[in-house]
């Protein structure tokens, strides 16, 4: 989705997410960077380092104070079963690794506060909108009702309007970490990379390890990146292909402490807007114990994780020996028409002290889920396609247009969608409400340890993925994660409804809505971005 010219090496993304994707059924790893990329990727930490003070700092678009203390974000959290918060959504100057940018805030930070809730809990923000354009807001990967004041995405509230935003969560949702951002079509890549994004967790998933695991260290790690231009944040015509600052919690490379052999819970969120990360530690290896806020059946173990936009990894990790490690991103490219991303360090670990006992790594979180078993009611196709050349996004051959349904599921079944990737980059797929399992990439079965809510396209390939519609009804949506392909175009809307059937009252509110969205394109039309 680039601006710029293609550049050599994009097949290489091809067996990368392959391998990412686990096409011979084992746990998703990423290929191992070739020696060209390594030599123009940014100076990394060996374990042997004794000091994160040694280090060169990490290449940044502006001026930034580099590894600081490790920060988490400011922390809300839920009493006697609700959560009750006001965003004040306005422009904000907030500091971000030790610079002044002006841009967009819920509670005047570049990264909003983290939601920490259990299951069962009713959490309302109130959302007062004192931006000088509409907006919205969604639970991204949250199992909750889409309709109403609830997680409806189609749903717009007005410049300088105050709105509520209530999520009931049901008893049994899951454990992990979910994440919220604002979603009005044609402005969500904007406003989330100005800073409308957050992360929200439904605790529970601790209470799961062994005992002895169960007060580790519980660190919320959000990965955002943002371009500066005069002091503010680029909201118009973003490059994702164009250099950028990644950050950690907005922190540009913090410092983080570490007892030797100490585990520690991270939770890595891809909070961004459009980039995807590529992610190791040093010498050590990341042991999943949830994927997108789904605690997994078998947890694995993996020396890299694809993160792409809105991809969630629950991980648990511990190194046995002392030293300077680094949790860095490496050289990725997703495809010949997509981006390709330096390696760039984004926080250091200090591994001091005695040794702690090993203490034995959970198997299993969760049960297996049922989705694999199911018998299949219906099965669909979906193509998602790209014109690169006019910034045009397809599903099924047409653009997002907010009064026209793409399918209509029955609540009660279950259905198996054949996703094809026509594209030369990779897209990101998600779809809101429920989450599923995948069954195969390029015709080979998948070994998956848990259902999730975004997985890889990858170039010019295929994903089978399997889900059922079994509480909610109501109209929402499917599209890719990079949200400057949504904006443009690679969104569907999905009606469940329980008599399987699109009822005229559906069709009345959508038609409602569209009048009410701005910037709304007729079929074949794209947004005022560039060309990418």
């Amino acid at each position: 989705m680039r601006k710029t010219a293609v550049r050599a090496g994009g097949p290489a993304v091809v067996a990368m997410l392959v391998a990412f994707m686990g096409c011979s059924g084992e746990p998703p790893r990423a290929s191992s960077p070739s020696a060209s990329e390594i030599k123009d990727a940014a100076a990394t930490p060996s374990p042997a380092d004794t000091s994160s003070a040694a280090l060169p700092d990490v290449p940044t678009t502006f001026s930034t104070v580099q590894r600081q203390p490790f920060a988490a974000p400011p922390e809300l959290t839920s009493k006697n079963g609700l959560l009750e918060t006001t965003f004040d959504v306005q422009p904000t100057t907030f500091d971000v690794a030790g610079a002044k940018v002006r841009g967009y805030a819920y509670q005047r930070q570049f990264i909003g506060p983290t939601l920490r809730v259990v299951p069962g809990d009713t959490l309302t923000v109130h959302l007062r909108n004192r931006l000088t354009e509409p907006t919205n807001l969604h639970s991204h990967g949250m199992f909750v009702s889409p309709v109403g004041n609830s997680d409806n995405v189609l749903r717009v509230m007005k410049a300088g309007i105050d709105n509520d935003f209530v999520l009931h969560l049901p008893s049994d949702v899951e454990p992990g970490t979910y994440w919220y951002h604002t979603h009005l079509h044609g402005r969500v890549e904007e406003q989330v990379f100005a800073g409308l994004s957050g992360v929200l967790i439904v605790d529970g998933l601790q209470d799961r390890l062994p005992a002895e695991l169960q007060n580790l260290p519980d660190l919320v790690m959000t990965l955002k990146d943002l371009q500066v231009k005069d002091g503010a944040i680029v909201r118009n015509n973003i490059d994702s292909n164009a250099p950028t600052t990644r950050t950690v919690n907005g922190q540009v490379d913090p410092v983080l402490a570490a007892q030797t052999n100490q585990t520690q819970l991270l939770r890595l969120a891809n909070i961004g807007a459009d980039i995807w990360y590529r992610l190791r530690l040093g010498s050590a290896q990341f042991h999943v114990i949830a994927e997108d806020a789904n605690p997994v059946a078998e947890v694995w173990t993996a020396d890299e994780l694809v993160l792409p936009p809105g991809k969630r990894y629950d991980v648990l990790v511990r190194w046995p020996t002392p030293g300077t490690y680094a949790l860095e991103t490496l050289p990725y490219n997703t495809g010949p028409d997509g981006d390709s991303y330096p390696q760039r360090r984004l926080a250091t670990f200090q591994v001091t002290g005695d040794k702690i006992a090993d203490v034995a790594w959970p198997t299993s979180l969760g049960p297996v889920s049922p989705l694999g078993s199911d018998h299949v009611d219906r099965t669909r196709q979906v193509v998602f396609s790209e014109n690169p050349k006019t910034n045009q996004f397809y599903i099924n051959g047409k653009q997002f247009d907010a009064t026209h349904v793409t399918f209509v599921a029955k609540l009660g079944t279950t259905e198996e969608w054949v996703i094809k990737n026509t594209a030369r980059e990779a897209h990101p797929f998600h779809i809101h409400v429920n989450d599923f399992e995948v069954m195969a990439v390029n015709g080979k079965p998948y070994k998956a340890r848990s259902e999730q809510d975004v997985v890889p396209l990858p170039p010019r390939g295929e994903v089978r993925i399997r889900m059922h519609f079994n509480r909610f009804v109501g109209t929402t949506v499917f599209h890719c994660h990079i949200l400057a392909h949504e904006d443009n175009g690679m969104m569907g809307i999905i009606d469940i409804s329980r008599s399987g059937r699109l009822s005229k009252a559906t069709v009345k509110s959508l038609e409602e809505m569209n009048k009410a969205m701005p910037g709304q394109h007729s079929p074949g039309s794209h947004s005022g971005h560039a060309p990418r």
